[in-house]
């Protein structure tokens, strides 16, 4: 058999096995179930995972490994544009959920039954996500692009709204999945770049206060920064 062609094969196995994960549970679905779904044998279906721990692992791979290899290859360019590579960052991680959804929730679901071996898979790559887009918050903040706010925060907010995306949104829904994307990818930013510098009338002292406050917290990072390049 075709290298290609066993993949295939093999992500038609993923498929049919994380929906019917999402529909029965972990607990409640084995090996006889996915190959009566698929219409195969068991041992056939041994040809391609040996256990459902081999499965779950498998879609632990795609589903967090693999969105984290993405974001490293954006983060790790040394010219980067910090609104620009967030934006794209954040494109790309939204874009795989919206296609995966079913490996999504499945992971998601089954997070703390997860072998000790794949849930340690699991946590690296959840932190390696979270730091990359940590990264590029606090790069931008350095740089003046974004506002002087606390970037795990920010990264994790931005990682929350790209997740939930596996549950609510609809494939044949009114609006087109990159689209959905792609406006996630834009709030993201805008949510973290600078405002107008015209404080709204109704805002009082109090916010104008804040507002002082926060730019010159930035003022003094960037300070310390200065001084410790010296």
């Amino acid at each position: 058999m075709g290298k290609s062609k066993k993949e295939a094969l093999r992500r038609t196995v993923l498929e049919a096995a994380a929906k019917l994960f999402a529909q029965r549970g972990f607990g409640g679905t084995n090996l006889q179930d996915i190959a009566d779904s698929l219409g195969i044998s068991r041992p056939a279906l041994y040809y391609y995972f040996k256990s459902k721990d081999d499965i779950l692992a498998s879609l632990v791979e795609e589903v967090t490994v693999f969105s984290v290899h993405q974001a490293t290859e954006l983060a790790s360019k040394a010219d980067f544009n910090p609104s620009e590579t967030l934006r794209q960052m954040v494109f790309n991680h939204a874009k795989w959920l919206l296609e995966h959804p079913i490996e999504f929730r499945v992971v998601d679901r089954t997070e703390n039954d997860l072998p000790a071996a794949t849930r340690r898979t699991h946590d690296k790559a959840k932190r390696a996500l979270l730091d990359n887009f940590t990264r590029i918050v606090e790069r931008g903040i350095e740089l003046g692009h974004f506002r002087p706010v606390d970037a795990t925060v920010a990264a994790f907010s931005i990682i929350g709204m790209c997740s939930w995306t596996a549950w609510w949104f609809m494939p044949h829904g009114r609006v087109p999945l990159d689209e959905v994307a792609k406006s996630i990818a834009d709030f993201a930013v805008a949510g973290l770049r600078w405002g107008n510098n015209v404080l709204p009338r109704e805002f009082g002292a109090e916010e104008a206060l804040r507002r002082v406050k926060d730019d010159l917290a930035h003022l003094e990072r960037l300070i310390r920064r200065s001084d410790k390049r010296r």
